[in-house]
Parts: C-alpha cells; sequence; structure tokens
C-alpha cells in the first residue's frame, strides 16, 4: 500500500457537546486519543487539524495543521490544510486519510480499503459508507485532489460531499462484523457519549466471558 498520512480532523466547535470536543472523556480517556490511536495502525504518519493554540495538543507530539486558505472553512479547509502539508513529510507520501474527532470508533482496514477502491477506481478520493449512510469525513484523499478543493474553496463552497463528487470518489460499504460496535458513530452530543460507552462496556463485558 502507497505511504499515507492520518490526519485527525479535531476542528469545529463543539459546541452539542458544549464545548472542547476533543479532550471529552470516553471509558477514561480523551476522544482524541481514541481517534490517534485508531488512525496510528494505518498510517505512516498522523498529524492533527485545528486552528487553536498548540499548545493544546502537546502531549500528543504530532504536527497541528491550520486550515488552508485561511481559518473558518469547516472540515474541508482542514482537508486541504493537511493536503497542503504532505510535501514536508519524509517517504513521498500522496495520500491523505481523514479521521473526524468525534468518531472514534474506525474499521481496522478502513485506510487500506479506502485507497485500494481509489486506485482500482483511478481516483483521487474514497470515503467510507455504512448501511446506506455515506462518511464522507472518513476519506482517503490523493494530493492531486488538493487543486479542485482549493478552487471549490475559492467559490465560497465548502461542503465536502461536492468535493467528493467533484473529484468523482468512490464509496466503500464497511459492514459490522460480529462482535463489533457500528462503526463511524458520531458523537455530538453527552447523551451520544454515554450511549458509545454503554456500547464498548458491552463489548468488553462480551469479550470477558
Amino acid at each position: 500500500m502507497p505511504k499515507v498520512a492520518g490526519l485527525i480532523l479535531a476542528g469545529g466547535k463543539g459546541q452539542r457537546m458544549g464545548g472542547n470536543k476533543p479532550f471529552r472523556k470516553l471509558a477514561g480517556r480523551p476522544l482524541i486519543a481514541h481517534v490517534i490511536n485508531a488512525a496510528s495502525r494505518q498510517c505512516d504518519h498522523l498529524m492533527i487539524s485545528s486552528n487553536e493554540d498548540v499548545s493544546l495538543f502537546a502531549e500528543f507530539s504530532l504536527l497541528v495543521v491550520v486550515d488552508k486558505p485561511e481559518p473558518g472553512q469547516g472540515p474541508l479547509g482542514g482537508v486541504l490544510g493537511g493536503l497542503s502539508a504532505l510535501p514536508a513529510l519524509p517517504d513521498g507520501v500522496d495520500w491523505l486519510a481523514t479521521f473526524p474527532v468525534d468518531c472514534p470508533i474506525v474499521p481496522d482496514d478502513m485506510v487500506s480499503r479506502l485507497i485500494g477502491a481509489a486506485i482500482d477506481a483511478g481516483k483521487p478520493a474514497a470515503f467510507a459508507s455504512h448501511v446506506g449512510r455515506d462518511h464522507f469525513l472518513s476519506a482517503v484523499w490523493h494530493r492531486d485532489a488538493a487543486e479542485i478543493i482549493a478552487g471549490q474553496l475559492a467559490s465560497d463552497d465548502r461542503r465536502v460531499g461536492g468535493a467528493l463528487r467533484a473529484v468523482g470518489a468512490v464509496g466503500v460499504d464497511f459492514p459490522v462484523g460480529a462482535g463489533q460496535a457500528a462503526p463511524f458513530t458520531n458523537i455530538n452530543t453527552p447523551d451520544d457519549l454515554t450511549a458509545v460507552e454503554a456500547v464498548l462496556a458491552s463489548l468488553i463485558g462480551l469479550a470477558d466471558r
């Protein structure tokens, strides 16, 4: 598989969560720590996308990149920021995998399957889907997609789905395996956090039987 950089999308205000979303605790650890762990199993390099003070993320010792062309562009600006940072990485990295910070349950084969599907289709991007729902931020992007994204943002169009359609991205379905939690579950509110915590606890309990 080609070398790939993982980008943790940790921007956004998290207002429905009451703020400070990346550091809300799930099973005793910050959400961002869970996502970093999931991404580290699949990527050669890791970065964090945020416009906040980089000192907030110092404990993770990862490069923090800001939105391009400027803050306030939403997640698509974060994707462009990550793609813009690829030339500074070693090993000639051409692919970027994005992991939203509010989505801690990620299949371990997500990146390899998405890149494989994109390459097979000759497209510069692919995104995950589960039970008929598309998850545009759980995606991979080739550096060649940067120019199209930049043009879209210049037209004040911040839709991630629009960018994926513009590059002809491939959707890849991820089913749930036996004894697994549903992938790509978004945590947007304290109730969501409680629900996912209960699911994880039940799975641990089943594994211990």
